[in-house]
């Protein structure tokens, strides 16, 4: 199942918050869902289309884009949705949140779309509010976590309910993070072999890798506390187990911020690294012109003093004469470089 398969000739659907509630007919297909389905209980979906009828008994899944008009429309005449969680689907920018409700709970996330060697990954954000039996998330960019739970469900190992469908997508989310931590660590790595074998590289790379680091540290600090605080909720379709996987899934994230932490402070120590080759690198360059100019001085202060163009210079019609001042340059010269190795400056 496609993201951009759109369902437009969906029949009407019964589905109950806490008790059932109809979703009108002209209301469900003027959404255009990306997709809708019914869990079947199995792992897999049926998909909701012009032969298909959703009941109250199966959990019903129904993906928007929040950008799309007939969907703003469909949320805002919807009764299925309380008035806050309407504002909360079609807000295009959101924070990650998490919010409980009579009905259902309302949550924000945010996860990255891995793109190998491309920094930094592009952010994208999901919403969902979710009940017993009903799920309506949207999104407007395409989402890699919510296709791979699309392949899950033509597979036969996607969620076999709603609990188990928050748990997959939270999951799948992570599981995102987790690449796109690899790739920047694999990075790093590369830079700290390249540092350690003196080949310089641009400071762009570092700032690359830098603002990838930070971009997923702000994504992952807040939804590791809304997967706590969801683990804690007293909902009765999230049992025991489901608690412990969401309290696995934030244990995760906290390490990947620690792991993090520790990235940011590698980059700081490569960064001083760097900054010291290139304060030696100049420094050599300076020392050696300074050598340069000392041996040079002496020679430059004898061709000026001699090289004026006066009457009176000594020897100046002698034949010998130039001979004995090359002679004298040359023994300045050497001089110049004994004295300098005596100094240890040479």
């Amino acid at each position: 199942m496609s993201d951009s398969e759109l369902n437009p000739d969906t029949t009407p659907m019964m589905v109950k918050q806490a008790k059932v509630l109809p979703i009108q007919n002209s209301l469900l297909v003027g959404s255009e869902p990306i997709y809708s389905c019914q869990l079947d209980g199995n792992g897999k979906a049926v998909t909701i289309d012009a032969q298909g009828e959703a009941t109250v008994k199966k959990p019903c899944w129904l993906h928007l884009d929040f950008a799309n008009p007939a969907t703003i429309e469909w949320i805002n005449t919807t009764n299925v949705l309380p008035e806050l969680v309407k504002e909360e689907l079609i807000k295009p920018i959101q924070i990650p949140k998490e919010t409980r409700f009579d009905t259902g709970i309302l949550v924000v996330l945010k996860g990255v779309n891995f793109t190998p060697n491309s920094l930094p990954d592009p952010i994208v954000t999901f919403r969902f509010f979710i009940t017993d039996n009903l799920i309506i998330s949207t999104r407007h960019q395409q989402i890699d976590a919510i296709a791979s739970l699309k392949e899950n469900l033509d597979k036969g190992i996607g969620p076999v309910d709603v609990a188990d469908w928050l748990i997959q997508v939270s999951e799948l989310i992570s599981d995102q993070v987790n690449l796109s931590f690899d790739s920047v660590h694999n990075k790093i790595v590369k830079l700290e072999d390249d540092v350690l074998n003196q080949r310089l590289f641009s400071h762009k790379e570092i700032g690359r890798v830098r603002k990838q680091l930070y971009l997923l540290r702000r994504l992952l600090s807040p939804q590791r506390d809304i997967f706590v605080r969801i683990s804690t909720e007293r909902i009765s379709w999230i049992d025991d187990n489901d608690r412990q996987h969401l309290h696995d899934i934030s244990t995760q994230q906290n390490h990947y911020i620690s792991d993090i932490d520790s990235c940011l402070l590698r980059l700081s120590s490569l960064m001083e690294q760097i900054n010291g080759f290139l304060a030696e690198s100049t420094n050599k360059r300076i020392y050696l012109m300074t050598l340069f100019t000392m041996i040079f001085m002496p020679i430059t202060f004898l061709t000026s003093l001699l090289g004026v163009n006066l009457a009176g210079i000594p020897f100046n019609e002698a034949h010998w004469s130039f001979g004995v001042f090359v002679v004298i340059i040359v023994l300045v010269c050497i001089g110049s470089i004994i004295w300098l190795k005596s100094k240890k400056w040479m």
